[in-house]
């Protein structure tokens, strides 16, 4: 980079200072690589962090729900549904819905590293859950799990978790 500058600058800075002012620059900034995607590459799948509730109108019980969303990655997309636990019964069964809703399959799913999709979180060799696996063959899908150590990847599905959780627990 220095080197670009100095072509167009040539009574500019040294390359020491700078590299001093980049590294002050790049301390104070977040950096965050804008991911492009294909059209029916990848659904995003997760769970919101916060449960939600609702009460029953007959017998005024309070239940907490998961609150899953599942997000395209071209086109922002959203399916979002309510469950009663983030059991791999109840996951696959809202991926399925996600699907259903859709109307068609992406060439992978991304979830996050829930339990109920990825028995054991690794960097570089995740073991998925096998029956996820069975539903991804039925539907001629592959799963992709998220980087386990890099939040950053599935950032679009998180901000839109966060979106949802504010706006619609009040409900």
């Amino acid at each position: 980079m220095w080197e670009e500058y100095i072509s167009k600058h040539p009574d500019g800075i040294k390359r020491s200072q700078f590299n001093e002012h980049y590294n002050r620059w790049c301390k104070k900034i977040n950096p965050v690589m804008h991911m492009s995607h294909k059209a029916g590459d990848k659904m995003y799948v997760d769970y919101a962090g916060k449960t939600l509730q609702f009460v029953d109108k007959d017998s005024g019980e309070v239940h907490q729900v998961q609150f899953f969303v599942a997000i395209l990655g071209s086109s922002q997309y959203t399916y979002a549904e309510a469950s009663l636990s983030q059991g791999k019964e109840d996951f696959i069964s809202s991926v399925e819905n996600a699907l259903h809703f859709f109307g068609g399959v992406p060439a992978a799913i991304v979830p996050d590293n829930l339990r109920s999709a990825v028995t054991k979180s690794n960097r570089y060799e995740p073991t998925l859950n096998e029956t996820f696996l069975d539903f991804a063959e039925h539907y001629g899908t592959t799963i992709l799990p998220a980087r386990a150590y890099k939040p950053r990847i599935n950032l679009s599905l998180k901000e839109l978790l966060k979106f949802f959780t504010r706006e619609y627990t009040v409900l």
